[in-house]
């Protein structure tokens, strides 16, 4: 059975795209060159050009060599509302500050607000977002960060783009799917005085999962929006 082994041979492709072995415009090894080196048979090697040509990084037409179109996974996701990038945008120029940074280890309670599984280790950044129209923070985030990528919490600190992109950057691991859950919720207590607002206070809830190719969530993130701060607006637009 193919199984999974095409996904493995997709991330090292990436892998060697992003390193700098090859440039966009370049062509790949033909699929029996492929097959020899992975030791892996044609249907796998077609699978795995499937999955990069479906993220965007090689472009395949009949009779032609296969062409590198990008060394980088997309940072665009399409959403089931047409909605794509980043679902949370706040007016003006926006920035972190990361208030503390733990390991710990998901009980029953947490690991049923995550979606995930009980016992699964974590790496948890703790993080204001903030915005220059204001003093208090708009945002608390807490991010859940896979305990065998942990190496990369502390760039997070100075890192001013998005998170996953980060991981992206210096791992193998490939988002495939975000997903987004929002539910009302009041302001934890023991967030209050961080966010400048009265505990129990209406607020927001947004959990985003990021899944890898195998379906495992490698981040996980839960964001307390206070209703004063933040305004969620998602435009839909008629297709053609």
């Amino acid at each position: 059975m193919m199984g999974k082994r095409y996904l493995d041979v997709a991330a090292q492709i990436t892998k060697e795209l992003k390193s700098g072995a090859f440039q966009v415009g370049d062509n790949l090894p033909s699929e029996a060159s492929l097959c020899d080196r992975f030791q892996a048979s044609r249907s796998t090697v077609r699978a795995a050009m499937a999955e990069l040509q479906r993220l965007g990084m090689i472009e395949r037409k009949q009779g032609a060599a296969t062409r590198v179109r990008s060394i980088e996974p997309p940072t665009t996701y399409v959403h089931s509302m047409s909605v794509t990038g980043d679902l949370m945008q706040f007016a003006g120029p926006s920035w972190r500050e990361v208030q503390e940074i733990v390991p710990l280890v998901a009980d029953e309670e947490l690991a049923g607000r995550l979606g995930d599984r009980p016992g699964r280790r974590w790496v948890l950044i703790r993080q204001t977002r903030n915005i220059e129209a204001q003093s208090a923070p708009v945002g608390w985030t807490d991010i859940y960060l896979s305990e065998e990528y942990g190496q990369i919490a502390e760039q997070v600190k100075e890192y001013p783009g998005l998170i996953y992109m980060l991981l992206e950057k210096e791992t193998n691991v490939i988002i495939h799917e975000i997903e987004q859950t929002i539910r009302a919720v009041p302001v934890p207590v023991d967030l209050a005085d961080a966010l400048q607002v009265a505990a129990g206070d209406h607020a927001l809830e947004l959990r985003r999962q990021y899944r890898d190719a195998n379906g495992s969530s490698q981040i996980i993130t839960l964001s307390i929006l206070p209703a004063q701060s933040y305004t969620y607006e998602i435009t839909l637009r008629r297709q053609a």
